[in-house]
């Protein structure tokens, strides 16, 4: 998209990329967390910093994703992780996810990194489609869960 800026976040992007968290997150997820989104953006900010990155249109947060090169886990190299990407519902379909993934993969492969993962909820087809269209596929991954009691 021609005006649109990839950058990382900043700081002073936090409330925005809540709010659009705030309008794409599903009714109820969520519900019980006992921390604030803009809490867990400054966390991420702080850890890694450049695989922390927005899309801005006309000065405003148009979406963004977050990411994290994790270390040697579960027997797989050094690889890159996508934990969030949202773009506001208002302007979805325009490629700015696209964007926001390509940006992100990019840094990895600069990197040196040659995987990088994520997790989807299987029901999750748009969200599927999405990562399929940016060149991901199945994972010889299993996810498990532990709920405790």
């Amino acid at each position: 998209m021609k005006d649109i800026t990839i950058r990382p976040m900043k700081e002073k992007d936090i409330s925005q990329a809540a709010n659009i968290h705030r309008k794409v997150i599903r009714e109820g997820l969520g519900q019980g967390m006992d921390y604030e989104i803009e809490d867990l953006f400054m966390s991420f900010i702080k850890k890694s910093p450049k695989t922390c990155i927005v899309a801005e249109k006309d000065n405003k947060v148009a979406g963004f994703i977050v990411g994290c090169i994790k270390e040697w886990g579960f027997g797989v190299e050094r690889s890159g992780w996508i934990e969030m990407i949202e773009v506001d519902p208002k302007l979805m379909g325009k490629g700015i996810g696209k964007t926001l993934g390509e940006a992100l993969i990019c840094y990895f492969k600069d990197e040196g990194i040659k995987e990088v993962h994520t997790t989807v909820e299987w029901d999750s087809g748009d969200l599927i489609a999405f990562f399929k269209s940016v060149g991901f596929d199945k994972s010889s991954f299993i996810n498990l869960v532990y709920k405790s009691k």
